[in-house]
């Protein structure tokens, strides 16, 4: 079968790519044989760590919930140094970046399985639909990872500007395919193109969460509108992820096990994905901002829950996360599909169904002695915000919903941070918001320029 990548050329290429080596500078073998290929396809869109199920870490670097401490500072790379300081120089000679190699490694190994599925001929009606069901798992990681690399390197997305410069879109796993620049307009429609395709395929729920679902498609399709700030789909597609399963943890109940508090894979979690990790991931001088802890009043369990006192008075650490261990996560999860219903509700002039599941999340977040909000007007979108910085911290979605609000005056904030004693400041739509894509990357691919 034309187009396969084979097991082994596979994780030489994961650790080439993982230490940034330039995925297109790989050569692929095609003289292997795979003994079972939908059994091998599955292994690829199965692959860990830091492929498929992998989320960026600049988002959560670059976004206002973190204060490193000088040891941790001293552990960052180029890279993360200059996203965290929201300034210019991210990469050092012949770096490709992390975030860059790892999106496109997950499209290169989606568009492998999708490749060699053109040419598969099943041989009985149980073939047929495994190779459907896996081709829509693989168009969903495309589109997950297009729509994240869009989020890093490509400006703020602005509805009535919609040709503005995105990303390259890769279709196909041939190295040799001469890749452009694409609109944002044009990827945007490309991943939801992908997801539609996908979701008539998939499962309604995935026996395992590291695996695409149809709940998981809508869930990250009411991610995409939001950002794309097109309220009324953004409100169908969390509609329809909540119809699937809308259970949510009751905080009351959530017993620490042993230091983290959230099992893996626990209830809410729609798709498991792991922040790539860094120098900063697990250092005791990660800290919780100020002034974002100071959002958590006591009667909020968020408060106890997420956060211990560090080693440093008055500094605390964030220590319960949806990955049920130290490592960043950045899935889909149904408290994220709620808020974004209840924010798209409130913006589409629903705010009876905008407040019900505003306090239906607050309901299992705080203490028995929580009594339902009221709440309208701008005072309602006001504290829907709020809670989608409160509960989703630590996921890089900070990052998308400062890009997206900035442009809106009223929710525009200006962000500052002192590192080694030196203040730097990033203001509503500055150019931190946008990583530059790797010079060599630019350098070896001529047609991206």
């Amino acid at each position: 079968m034309k187009n396969i990548i084979h097991v082994v050329l596979l994780i030489s290429l994961a650790v080439s790519l993982v230490s940034c080596e330039d995925f297109l500078d790989a050569k692929p073998q095609r003289s292997l044989v795979i003994p079972d290929e939908l059994r091998e396809y599955q292994a690829i869109l199965d692959a860990v760590p830091r492929q498929m199920n992998y989320a960026p870490k600049n988002p959560l670097l670059g976004s206002d919930e973190m204060l490193l401490g000088q040891f941790a500072l001293t552990r960052l790379n180029q890279e993360d140094l200059s996203t965290y300081r929201w300034e210019e120089g991210h990469y050092t000679i012949n770096d490709f970046g992390v975030d860059w190699t790892l999106g496109y490694q997950s499209i290169y190994y989606a568009n492998v399985v999708l490749d060699g599925l053109k040419d598969f001929s099943p041989q009985n009606e149980s073939d047929r639909l495994e190779a459907l069901r896996l081709e829509a798992s693989a168009r969903f990681y495309r589109a997950w990872a297009h729509f994240y690399l869009l989020q890093i390197y490509a400006e703020p997305y602005t509805p009535l500007n919609p040709e503005q410069q995105g990303i390259p879109i890769r279709l196909t796993a041939d190295i040799n395919n001469s890749t452009t620049i694409s609109s944002q307009k044009e990827v945007y429609e490309f991943i939801l193109n992908d997801l539609s395709l996908a979701k008539s395929h998939l499962p309604a729920i995935s026996e395992l969460k590291t695996r695409p679902s149809q709940w998981a498609v809508e869930a990250l399709k009411s991610r995409v509108y939001l950002q794309m700030q097109d309220y009324p789909r953004a409100l169908e597609a969390a509609d329809q992820a909540l119809e699937i399963g809308d259970r949510l943890m009751d905080y009351k109940n959530t017993p620490s096990v042993g230091r983290y508090f959230f099992p893996r894979f626990n209830p809410e979690v729609i798709f498991h994905a792991d922040l790539a990790t860094t120098g900063y991931t697990f250092n005791r001088e990660q800290w919780v901002d100020p002034t974002l802890y100071a959002l958590y009043e006591r009667e909020d369990l968020r408060r106890t829950i997420y956060f211990q006192v560090s080693r440093v008075a008055g500094l605390f650490n964030f220590v319960a996360r949806y990955s049920g261990d130290f490592v960043e996560w950045g899935g889909l999860a149904t408290d994220e599909v709620l808020l974004t219903r209840a924010e798209s509700a409130f913006r589409t002039g629903n705010e009876p169904m905008a407040l019900a599941d505003l306090n239906f999340l607050l309901k299992n977040r705080y203490s028995a002695k929580f009594e339902p909000l009221v709440l309208s007007g701008r005072d309602l979108l006001k504290r829907i915000l709020e809670e989608r910085r409160k509960e989703l911290v630590f996921r890089g979605l900070r990052w998308m919903d400062l890009r997206r609000l900035n442009q809106d005056p009223e929710w525009a904030i200006t962000l500052r941070r002192v590192v080694s004693g030196k203040e730097f400041v990033l203001e509503p739509g500055g150019r931190g918001y946008t990583i530059p894509i790797p010079p060599r990357e630019l350098k070896n691919n001529p047609s991206l320029k």
